[in-house]
């Protein structure tokens, strides 16, 4: 994935500053997860233009209904930017939560809802683990 994401950051760079340095476009990859930050919604449309050709060229494509899309303004989440890939539109986070690298992402941004379903989750492995009927040993 590394191969392919790099390349993106460096042919859709940002706006150039009135100093002269573009503006950053951060990924973060791990294994099949991807998540794109970006200072400015143009930016992130860009960066979307750019994976999705080089993707292509790669002979694989990303499935716009399991992105989802984030716009924050003054610690604000924003619904009025609509972002695509290949022409499908990105759902946004407050239409439609996501998980993404073990924390789940939703329009209230607060940790303590991400903690309590991580806690349930755990809690009814737990119980599952407990009721399957094995011996001490064989549970962990």
């Amino acid at each position: 994935m590394n191969m392919l994401v790099k390349p993106a950051e460096v042919e859709c760079r940002g706006p150039l500053t009135k100093s002269g340095v573009h503006q950053n476009l951060r990924s973060y990859h791990h294994q099949k997860d991807l998540m794109v930050t970006t200072t400015s919604v143009p930016g992130c449309r860009w960066i979307l233009q750019g994976l999705v050709g080089l993707i292509a060229w790669a002979r694989m494509w990303f499935k716009p209904a399991k992105s989802r899309a984030l716009v924050l303004k003054q610690g604000k989440v924003m619904d009025k930017f609509c972002f695509s890939l290949g022409g499908i539109q990105i759902l946004s986070i407050t239409e439609k939560p996501v998980r993404s690298l073990g924390k789940v992402f939703d329009c209230t941004l607060n940790d303590t809802a991400s903690l309590q379903s991580t806690r349930g989750e755990l809690e009814s492995w737990l119980m599952a683990v407990d009721k399957s009927g094995l011996p001490g040993k064989f549970k962990a």
